[in-house]
């Protein structure tokens, strides 16, 4: 049974293209280690081997052990204007707006950056 990490880990190497060998080759480990990365739980990888694979996938180490992706919506017109407004707000506004969003609905998502 895959962990989260090696949900992750698949979702992707799949998005990216890579294949199975692909990832192995860069990082410099066999296919079936990555499958095994992959498709078992209690994978321990090294912390050299979860950066080669982050570089190579193009995410932050952190992103690779978080839970699972999921099915993700594109973006419409309107959600990136909204956060192209909200990423040019100075800190003290996107505070007031965290703040306003928590009185409207509650502590969803408080454990997000900077809440």
């Amino acid at each position: 049974m895959p962990s989260p990490f090696g949900i992750r880990l698949r979702q992707l190497r799949e998005a990216k293209g890579f294949t199975l060998q692909q990832v192995a080759d860069a990082v410099g480990c066999s296919k079936g280690y990555v499958w095994e990365l992959e498709m078992r739980e209690g994978q321990r990888p090294t912390a050299e081997r979860l950066n080669a694979i982050g570089k190579l996938l193009g995410v932050k180490v952190e992103d690779l052990l978080g839970e699972p992706i999921g099915e993700v919506t594109p973006a419409s017109g309107a959600d990136v204007a909204f956060f192209r407004e909200y990423a040019g707000m100075s800190e003290d506004e996107k505070k007031r707006y965290r703040d306003a969003m928590k009185l409207m609905f509650g502590n969803k998502g408080s454990d997000a950056e900077g809440a």
